[in-house]
C-alpha cells in the first residue's frame, strides 16, 4: 500500500516529501541531544530542573517544525511566514536556554577532560541557537546573517567574560555558537534551496509544454486569419455594392452577388484545405515535433527507425499514436528518458514509446478518451494498440499495423 502510495507521487513530491521529511526529523531529534547533554554532565541539577529542561526543548523541536513547515510554504510561494509560531519559537528557546543555566550552571569550568555543569550548559545554547536558526532558515536569506551570527557569538563570549570563565573558555563558547548558527543554517538552507528550484524546474516544465500547445494553436489561427480576413472583406464590399445597386434597380446587383458566392465557396475550399492539412498527420513530422517538445519539457528523447517508406494512411494513423504519447508523457508521467522506435518486420510496422517516471494513475490501453480513439483508428486498418506499465515506473504505448497495409 505504501509503496503504490509512494509511486503515484511524481518526481518533484518524492522530492519534496524526502526533504521535509529529513528536515523535519533534524528537528524532532532535538529531544535526544538534549537527553544526551543532560547525561554527559557530571554536575547535574535537580531531577525536576533537568525534566523541564528536556520538556522545553521537545516543546523548541514541535514549535521549530511548524514554522519550519509554515516556511516552506511561504518560500514555495503556497502560503504567509507563520509569524506568531515564530515568536513562540524565539520565546521557548530563550526559556530553553534558561532552563539550561538552572539545571547545569554557569560557573567556570573545571580541569580539562571533565564535562562540567557549564560545559553542559554550553552545549545546550548551541543546540538551542543551531536548531532554532534551522527552523528560521526559508526565511534568513539576508547578507546580514553572518553579522547576526558574530553578534550572537560575542554576546555568548561576552557572557563568558563577565563570568568567571578562562578567556580561551568563553572565546570557544562564542566561536561555537557561531559555528552551530551559520551550520544551523548551512544545513536546513541549502535544502530549502534545493527543494525551490526543484518545483520550479517543474513548473518551467508544464509550462514550455503548454507554450508548444498555444504555438500550434496560434500557427493555426494565423492561417484562418490570412484566408478568412481578405475573402471576407471582398465579400463586405461587394454585398454592400449589390445592395446600393438593387436599389437603384440595376442589374449589375445580380452580377456582384454571384461574385459573392463564387468568393464565399472558395473561402469555404480554402478553409476546408486548411483544417484537412492540420488534420493530416506525417509522421516524420510528428517524430519531430514529439522529440522537440519532450526535450524543451526536460526528457532526453531518443527516435530509431526509418519511416520515409511507410505509405500515407499508415504513416497518418503512426503520427496520431505519436502525437498522443507525446500528449501522456508530459501530463501523466514525469518522465526523464523517452525513446520512440519505429521498426519494420515481417508482420508489419509497429510504433513503440517507452518512456519512465510513470505514476500509477497513467493508466492501461482501456483508460482515457485519447487512447480509445487511437485503438479505433488502428482497427479501420486491421491494427492493434496496446499500453501499459512494464515494471517499475515504465511505460510503454505500442501500435501495429499489419503487413499488407504496410507494405
Amino acid at each position: 500500500m505504501v509503496s503504490r502510495w509512494w509511486e503515484e507521487r511524481s518526481a518533484p513530491q518524492r522530492f519534496d516529501l524526502y526533504t521535509r521529511g529529513t528536515l523535519y526529523s533534524m528537528l524532532a531529534a532535538e529531544p535526544l541531544v538534549a537527553l544526551l547533554i543532560a547525561s554527559s554532565s557530571e554536575d547535574l541539577g535537580s531531577a525536576a530542573e533537568i525534566a523541564v529542561f528536556v520538556a522545553l526543548a521537545a516543546a523548541h523541536a514541535g514549535i521549530g517544525v511548524v514554522v519550519l513547515r509554515g516556511g516552506l510554504a511561504w518560500y514555495l510561494g503556497r502560503g504567509a511566514w507563520p509569524f506568531r509560531w515564530t515568536v513562540a519559537l524565539l520565546a521557548v528557546t530563550v526559556c530553553a536556554a534558561a532552563a539550561a543555566v538552572a539545571a547545569f550552571g554557569w560557573a567556570a569550568p573545571p580541569e580539562p577532560g571533565v564535562v562540567s555543569g557549564a560545559v553542559a550548559t554550553q552545549f545546550a545554547v548551541i543546540m538551542l541557537s543551531g536548531f532554532t536558526v534551522g527552523a528560521l532558515a526559508p526565511r534568513l536569506d539576508s547578507p546580514r546573517l553572518t553579522l547576526l551570527a558574530l553578534l550572537f557569538g560575542t554576546v555568548i563570549a561576552g557572557i563568558g567574560y563577565v563570568s568567571d570563565w578562562p578567556r580561551p573558555s568563553a572565546l570557544g563558547t562564542g566561536f561555537a555558537a557561531v559555528f552551530a548558527y551559520l551550520g544551523g543554517w548551512s544545513a536546513f538552507r541549502a535544502s530549502v534551496w534545493m527543494l525551490g528550484i526543484v518545483w520550479e524546474l517543474d513548473r518551467s516544465r508544464q509550462v514550455q509544454a503548454d507554450l508548444a500547445v498555444a504555438e500550434e494553436r496560434l500557427r493555426f489561427a494565423r492561417d484562418l486569419h490570412d484566408i478568412l480576413g481578405r475573402n471576407l472583406s471582398v465579400i463586405a464590399v461587394k454585398s454592400e455594392l449589390a445592395a446600393a445597386l438593387s436599389r437603384r434597380g440595376r442589374d449589375e446587383a445580380g452580377d456582384e452577388m454571384m461574385a459573392v458566392r463564387d468568393i464565399a465557396q472558395e473561402s469555404l475550399r480554402e478553409v476546408r484545405e486548411v483544417v484537412r492539412g492540420y488534420r493530416e498527420v506525417d509522421l516524420t513530422t510528428e517524430l519531430a515535433g514529439a522529440r522537440s517538445v519532450l526535450r524543451s519539457a526536460g526528457v532526453a528523447t531518443r527516435v530509431v527507425g526509418e519511416v520515409s517508406a511507410l505509405p500515407p494512411d499508415v504513416q497518418a494513423v503512426l503520427g496520431w499514436v505519436a502525437r498522443e504519447g507525446t500528449t501522456n508523457v508530459l501530463r501523466h508521467s514525469s518522465a526523464s528518458t523517452c525513446v520512440i522506435t519505429v521498426a519494420r518486420s515481417d508482420g508489419g510496422v509497429t510504433l513503440t514509446m517507452e518512456n519512465d517516471g510513470a505514476r500509477e494513475s497513467s493508466g492501461g490501453s482501456g483508460s482515457g478518451s485519447g487512447l480509445s480513439g487511437l485503438a479505433e483508428r488502428l482497427s479501420e486498418l486491421g491494427g492493434s494498440l496496446t499500453a501499459g506499465r512494464i515494471g517499475g515506473d515504465r511505460f510503454r504505448l505500442s501500435a501495429q499495423v499489419p503487413s499488407e497495409v504496410a507494405s
